[in-house]
């Protein structure tokens, strides 16, 4: 692949490029909460589990797939309801640096509602504007976890060979999505609920790369094109 292969770069939204610890941790205490969990889940437990790579935080298994639809559930409502995003370090400088080497951009995201409403959202703390594209769960209309179909349908958009395509993520789902859906690279950010130990970890999907912020994507995007040069 040369330096020019590459055409797009995707991105996740939620511990990608705005922080999610904050409704995370909401949503993680309101499902504990509702599944009869005591005492109640505190920010400083919730970020020692997750510091552990404990991502059920203790949760018996036979209860975990409760906790998953109710956390879904309140994640989303919460993310709803707060109207400014806070925007991870390195994201605008990095998104700015892309944008000016030519690169098309855009935010594939399970998050359900009006890509419009999102629109709205990114634009007020100045994301919007380096995104060309912007795709929630609603827009594909298929299942909110695999975003595989909408990686797909991201790649249509701009006009690009799925092969020409990167997707930017913070779970080993987005790396499982972006290999189904056939893009060139998938990179992952260690500014969501996973460590960077758990990233570097996947044996069935390894990511390309794992960044410990987005402000190394810009370099990242440049080692890519050398290597597929040589």
């Amino acid at each position: 692949m040369n330096r020019h292969a590459f055409k797009a770069v995707f991105f996740d939204l939620d511990g990608t490029l705005v922080d999610m610890h904050g409704p995370l941790y909401v949503a993680a205490k309101n499902a504990l909460e509702a599944l009869g969990h005591r005492p109640s889940l505190t920010r400083e437990d919730y970020h020692a589990a997750l510091r552990r790579n404990d991502l059920w935080l203790g949760l018996a298994e036979h209860l975990r797939p409760a906790y998953l639809k109710l956390a879904y559930a309140y994640f989303f409502a919460e993310v709803d309801r707060t109207e400014r995003m806070e925007v991870l370090p390195g994201v605008l400088e990095a998104l700015t640096e892309i944008k000016r080497l030519g690169y098309v951009t855009g935010v594939v995201t399970s998050r359900p509602g009006d890509p419009r409403r999102l629109i709205e959202k990114l634009a007020m703390v100045g994301l919007a504007v380096h995104l060309d594209h912007v795709l929630t769960a609603e827009t594909v209309l298929l299942g909110a976890l695999d975003k595989t179909e909408a990686l797909r349908e991201a790649a249509l958009r701009a006009a690009a060979a799925t092969g020409a395509c990167v997707y930017v993520g913070d779970e080993p789902r987005d790396v499982v999505a972006a290999r189904r859906a056939g893009f060139g690279a998938a990179l992952v950010v260690a500014t969501g609920p996973a460590a960077v130990r758990l990233l570097n970890n996947q044996v069935e999907s390894p990511p390309d790369f794992v960044m410990r912020s987005m402000g190394e994507l810009p370099g990242v995007l440049d080692r890519l094109a050398r290597e597929g040069d040589a």
